[in-house]
């Protein structure tokens, strides 16, 4: 992901600093699975735009959300808001690699989040092609559709183009845990203008995540991400492979990690060749 500006305050505020984390630390930590990390990065390398949720600070949406950054092809162009005073002025869409919206935090908490004209400005340009990727507080899935739909007015076939919304749990087993709730997938409807289907859910009795339970899910997600059914297992497994081997052989900073997912888009350049 090459940036075209300097991020402000990307982390937001906290009365300690964050500690980043690779997604294979986050698949170490129990987060999530490698199977769904796989789900990630098969819509993370084809632009997917994606809201990180949780309603309490310091829950991980920040780093969550970095990490899967991570997925992005390396030719990816990011775009990094500033909030308020925002002028959009993004580089040109392009037909080989993702243009990213990145914004901190859709809130109106501080001056650097974004909220209000400065959001629904960043919805059109993802109705217009731009993939955005950002954080919210909230718990549920509905109450970040609340607060886009709600609260700032934006259209729901702007609504239609996010891909993902995640809302994160954090809990308590024995020690604080941190749990990706869920994965809802958003495609266009022409009675609301979007329809949310979901992905994935964590099973919190046997702490495990479920995934694609159901076939129309299943295919709504695979003609999205232009494969059929085989492929998208095919494709699935590939990556869970290629995460599960990093974690048993040590591979866990996020130096090492980013370096192995290029190799990965590398290899296979050089394979379609």
């Amino acid at each position: 992901m090459r940036a075209v500006n300097r991020p402000v305050s990307w982390w937001g505020w906290h009365w300690t600093p964050p500690v980043p984390m690779s997604v294979v630390e986050i698949i170490r930590a129990g987060s999530l699975s490698s199977r769904l990390a796989a789900l990630f990065w098969l819509g993370m390398e084809r632009g997917a735009s994606i809201i990180v949720a949780a309603e309490p600070p310091s829950a991980g949406k920040t780093t969550t959300l970095t990490a899967l950054l991570a997925f992005t092809p390396p030719e990816t162009v990011a775009y990094f808001t500033q909030g308020v005073g925002e002028t959009f002025a993004v580089p040109p869409l392009s037909d080989s690699h993702p243009t990213y919206i990145l914004i901190n935090e859709l809130s109106d908490h501080l001056p650097v989040y974004t909220w209000g004209e400065y959001a629904r400005r960043a919805f059109e340009l993802l109705a217009q092609g731009y993939s955005l990727a950002s954080t919210m507080h909230a718990d549920r899935v509905e109450e970040v559709l609340g607060q886009l739909e709600g609260d700032l007015g934006i259209p729901g076939v702007h609504l239609s183009r996010l891909t993902f919304i995640v809302p994160l749990r954090v809990g308590h087993r024995g020690r604080p845990i941190r749990r990706l709730q869920e994965v809802a997938f958003l495609e266009p409807d022409a009675a609301r203008g979007y329809r949310v289907r979901r992905l994935a859910r964590w099973q919190e009795d046997e702490d495990a995540f479920a995934l694609l339970e159901d076939a129309d899910t299943r295919r709504a997600f695979a003609a999205w991400a232009g494969l059929d059914d085989a492929a998208l297992e095919s494709a699935l497994d590939e990556r869970q492979r290629f995460l599960d081997d990093l974690l048993a052989r040590g591979v866990t900073s996020i130096p090492a990690v980013a370096e192995a997912i290029e190799g990965f888009y590398r290899q296979r350049a050089a394979g379609s060749r």
